[in-house]
């Protein structure tokens, strides 16, 4: 608080000081302040005074910083730099178009990190600003121009049109298949760790859902390793700790790398789809068609060649 009150006292005088330290002046610091130089050297005076130390070592034809001095001198150019950044994006924020896209963790690590290049383009002339939110990707407080969520966004107040939906399989790396293997049917998969992300909205397949279909059962004693984030999950998974299931349209250069392999055929496609929302009452001031068509054309691939199931 002490410090506080004293930086509010001696802000008038830190223009002065600093024209002074930068010249090695007090007339050249005078001149460009506007003020005499006895003014400056007064000034300088009341700084030292508050402070309880010499700024300035003078001799008869010059002055140099002394350690405080320069200490002060880097804190108020760091801290003048700051304002100048600030000040410069409050006045270019008119020109600017910002546009606030808003996705879950998993969908900006996998799906739109990798192709920053591509995204941007989506939206020429615009500044693309991604902030995540868990579990749907609807960031719940400040401004979303737009939204790229899985399942009818269950945020109220947004419009949204469906893009695709997703295939999942089991996938895990080369080396647990190795060491843990064969996983030749379903029912491997029961003595084999599952890494798990707990459901939070209706739209989201975990494990037992997935085995269900195919009708087995987790025992009791084999829960699967839970996670509240999915990206944490495919992190365990690339970790080799465990199992996944995974949601192929975000994990497609995963498995094309081999960095994860899918061991079995079955798979399921989800009867919900992505979604591109935006809020009600402010459709977008720009055109997201070019980003809706990206969306598609990147990640509607092909199904797999066997016809799958629809949960």
């Amino acid at each position: 608080m002490q410090a506080k009150r004293l930086y509010r006292n001696i802000q008038r005088l830190l223009p002065a000081f600093e024209a002074a330290a930068r010249l090695e002046s007090f007339t050249l610091a005078g001149e460009e302040v506007g003020l005499s130089q006895s003014s400056v050297s007064k000034q300088i005076k009341e700084l030292e005074d508050r402070l309880g130390q010499p700024l300035f070592t003078r001799s008869h034809k010059s002055i140099s910083l002394t350690s405080a001095g320069r200490k002060l001198l880097r804190a108020y150019s760091f801290a003048a730099s700051h304002m100048a950044d600030t000040l410069d994006d409050i006045l270019q924020e008119k020109s600017r178009h910002q546009i606030v896209l808003s996705t879950s963790t998993s969908n900006a690590a996998f799906l739109l990190l990798p192709r920053v290049a591509e995204v941007r383009a989506c939206f020429p002339g615009g500044e693309i600003f991604v902030v995540t939110s868990d579990p749907q990707g609807i960031e719940p407080s400040g401004k979303v121009d737009l939204a790229l969520v899985f399942g009818e966004p269950d945020f109220p107040g947004f419009k949204s049109q469906p893009l695709f939906n997703d295939i999942l399989t089991p996938v895990c790396t080369p080396e647990y298949l190795r060491e843990n293997g064969p996983i030749e049917s379903v029912q491997d998969l029961l003595g084999c760790e599952l890494l798990h992300m707990q459901a939070q909205h209706a739209s989201w397949v975990g494990w037992r859902r997935w085995l269900r279909h195919f009708s087995q059962e987790l025992p009791k004693d084999r829960q699967p390793m839970g996670f509240n984030n999915y990206y944490h999950v495919i992190q365990a998974c690339l970790a080799g700790q465990g199992v996944a299931l995974g949601w192929m349209r975000m994990l497609g250069d995963l498995t094309a790398s081999g960095q994860l392999v899918a061991p079995l055929a079955e798979c399921l496609e989800t009867e919900d789809h992505y979604h591109l929302a935006w809020p009600a009452n402010r459709p977008p001031a720009f055109d997201a068609a070019p980003f809706k068509d990206w969306l598609n054309r990147q990640f509607n691939g092909c199904p797999p060649s066997e016809p799958a199931p629809v949960l």
